[in-house]
């Protein structure tokens, strides 16, 4: 008879936009079995029961854009590094996403990486060689000459198939493979970015239409995702048009480009976090000379307007922190819900993004997400109400258990098990 565990909560928030008091959820080796109020579940002797009937239950959280690669310290960023060794990476993978864990985040998508260690370490926590959250990896971000993750180097130090740099569709198919073939679960490509020029917002695109298109067929061959890093302009629109499953950042996005997401089924992760937290910090803590300050106060001043935007016109919005960018540190993720929440969304607006949403922008809604039977047990007990206080949720000592696969990941706090720890 498979070992069962019952989870008492006080109040059940269930990902989907619904909440109830005083429920039970039953789980059974990796999934949950079913969701009921505590008075329709007759419990055994043999269950284990975790008592959070003083506590709020809900779907672990998730999410959608993270660089594990580097801590949030403007001096580990590791894009640019030519010096740092592949293990030194890796070793900051690990204590980057153990930290995603702490704090929550029981699945986390990294967007870029050093050396495909986001590949090496998603396998590893699969494993169960260590604890850590499920990964979703894209090994080398796909770009251009010049593009936005392209570094040029001193010459005969580029390199051109390490780097993912593309010039052509033929490049960019190729490209595509090798990353598959390396194992990714997503293709990420760069299509654009803006500048602010004499007081104006100018779009520069990347790759275009036809670069994206051919990868975005490979990505679909095989059953996986792409994304774009992309300010918004022409690269939005062909990014778009291509069939790119996520927008990353989309600062300067217009009504048609939603218009056009809602069609195909695009998906919206603004990642509030990386103008935020610098703009909470002020100039003189972030070492910004004034011309970059002036660009973070308007690229700042437009996302939260292309946001509002956003959620009136009723795209889907995933919560993605992209932590591991300068003063953006891993285990704060979900200040992403809480700038979510300071701009334009309810609390349970930001914590379906943050669970159902971002479920789906890494293309696990199937089994993760939200509290329903027959998903895997990705589960955090929390003290207090994010209904109440999104704030509940970015401060770690309130994140009492996870549990990933109906395994216990984190424990903190009170001993919420009845036995055996009783």
């Amino acid at each position: 008879m498979t070992k069962r565990t019952l989870i008492k909560a006080g109040l059940l928030i269930d990902g989907n936009g619904n909440s109830a008091k005083n429920q039970t959820m039953m789980v059974e080796g990796r999934n949950i079995t079913c969701v009921a109020p505590v008075e329709a579940v007759a419990s055994r002797p043999d269950d284990e029961v975790i008592d959070a009937s003083q506590y709020t239950v809900m779907p672990g959280l998730i999410d959608a854009h993270v660089h594990t690669r580097s801590s949030g310290n403007p001096k580990d960023r590791g894009f640019d590094s030519t010096a740092t060794l592949i293990p030194e990476f890796a070793y900051r993978a690990l204590r980057n996403a153990q930290k995603d864990l702490e704090a929550g985040f029981t699945t986390i998508r990294d967007m870029a990486s050093i050396g495909y260690v986001d590949i090496a370490l998603r396998d590893a926590f699969e494993r169960g060689d260590f604890k850590g959250p499920r990964m979703r990896v894209s090994g080398y971000g796909l770009t251009q000459w010049a593009g936005h993750m392209h570094r040029f180097f001193r010459p005969g130090l580029d390199m051109k198939e390490s780097t993912g740099v593309v010039n052509n569709p033929a490049e960019a198919q190729s490209a595509a493979r090798y990353q598959i073939g390396r194992g990714v679960d997503w293709v990420k490509f760069n299509s654009g970015v803006g500048r602010l020029v004499d007081g104006k917002i100018v779009m520069e695109q990347e790759m275009d239409y036809d670069m994206m298109a051919v990868a975005v067929k490979e990505a679909k061959k095989v059953g996986i995702g792409t994304a774009t890093h992309c300010h918004g302009g022409q690269g939005a629109t062909d990014a778009i048009l291509a069939g790119v499953s996520t927008i990353e950042h989309g600062h300067w996005l217009t009504d048609e480009h939603f218009e056009l997401m809602l069609k195909h089924g695009t998906i919206f992760v603004p990642t509030m976090c990386p103008n935020e937290k610098r703009y909470e910090r002020g100039p003189d803590n972030t070492g910004s000379d004034m011309s970059f300050w002036r660009w973070l106060e308007r690229e700042t001043e437009d996302k939260i307007d292309t946001l509002e935007r956003a959620i009136k016109m009723g795209v889907p919005i995933a919560a993605g922190s992209d932590a591991g960018t300068n003063y953006n540190f891993h285990g704060e993720n979900a200040r992403e819900m809480e700038y979510l929440v300071l701009r334009a969304m309810t609390p349970m607006q930001a914590i379906v993004s943050g669970t159902k949403v971002a479920a789906m922008a890494t293309k696990l809604d199937h089994k993760t997400g939200t509290l329903e039977a027959g998903k895997w047990a990705d589960i955090i007990v929390v003290s207090g109400n994010p209904l109440d206080d999104i704030k509940v949720l970015t401060k770690k000592e309130n994140i009492l258990l996870v549990m990933k696969d109906g395994q216990t990941m984190v424990e903190r706090g009170p001993c919420l098990v009845k036995a055996p720890c009783q």
